[in-house]
């Protein structure tokens, strides 16, 4: 006769001891891996740095030391910003600050050298686009919203919650900010001198501060140093930017944005620091504000 065994199940409570742990491992483990994961995203972002300071080298030797600054007419005026050097073709709602603004992918100085060589152009249909071509070299991973419409707006606005990339076509901005409030009159000749002091300015920090020098930088410490305010950066931490430096390196470190130099790096010329009493060097800053000085925050 066969004997039959009595099966005893989970009680409840052993049920909610067993999805208790569950939850406190989760709880313990999701952190590490979104660390591992924004980890990844900083080393594809260095990797970006370095091959977009490669890219801007190789043009630099095929047009004589001159950065692809776009200089372009608005409304009878001239106009530049620090991201129409590379990347894919801007979002069309930028026609309405003024057709100089969308500058299409296969116009962008630098992407030839990125793509390394020809690529596809943007799929349109008569001045329409229906497809922008993808230029990945300029996309950081993180890069969830845009601020360049925030600039003359309040500090406390919020950005665009799309990613700088899809906005203005690169996640990753040049330093504008070095080449501004000097003795030279950048708008003349049709904006020459923006290219004039882009030369002379790599050129005299290439004796001493190119590992120093801050070439590129991301969406977020490009809005955060115009409004002298501290920024959260694309990989979640404060005031921690991923940023290339004109030898060639790319570093993710601790940069205060309410200043314009600290240790290790440094956004403006300080070889351009005019100080009262002092000789004026052939082109300085004509900002007092516009220093190397640290500052009581």
């Amino acid at each position: 006769m066969r004997r039959l065994r009595n099966r005893r199940g989970f009680t409840l409570i052993e049920l909610l001891v067993v999805v208790a742990i569950i939850a406190l491992l989760i709880s313990i483990l999701l952190p590490s891996l979104r660390d591992a994961k924004e980890q990844a995203n900083v080393a594809k972002c260095l990797s970006n740095f370095r091959q977009l300071m490669l890219s801007t080298f190789m043009y630099f030797e095929d047009y004589n030391d001159t950065f692809p600054l776009f200089v372009s007419s608005l409304g009878g005026g001239l106009s530049t910003c620090s991201w129409t050097y590379g990347g894919k073709t801007s979002h069309e709602d930028w026609k309405t600050f003024g057709e100089g603004w969308v500058l299409p992918v296969h116009t962008r100085p630098i992407n030839e050298y990125i793509m390394g060589g020809e690529f596809e152009p943007d799929l349109m249909d008569g001045n329409t686009v229906l497809k922008r071509t993808e230029i990945p070299g300029v996309h950081c991973p993180s890069d969830r919203a845009s601020h360049q419409r925030l600039f003359n707006q309040l500090p406390g606005d919020e950005a665009l919650q799309i990613s700088s990339y899809d906005d203005i076509g690169t996640s990753y901005h040049f330093n504008l900010q070095s080449l501004q409030d000097t003795n030279i009159d950048v708008w003349a000749n049709q904006g020459q001198g923006w290219l004039d002091n882009c030369r002379a300015i790599v050129k005299d920090t290439i004796g001493g501060m190119v590992s120093t020098f801050t070439f590129y930088w991301e969406d977020p410490m490009d809005f955060a140093l115009y409004d002298k305010i501290q920024k959260i950066g694309n990989h979640r931490k404060l005031n921690k930017h991923s940023v290339g430096f004109l030898d060639g390196h790319a570093e993710y470190k601790l940069i205060d944005t309410r200043d314009y130099c600290g240790v290790g790096w440094n956004t403006i010329n300080p070889n351009w620091v005019y100080k009262f009493g002092m000789q004026r060097p052939p082109i300085y800053y004509t900002e007092p504000g516009k220093n190397c000085d640290p500052k009581n925050h």
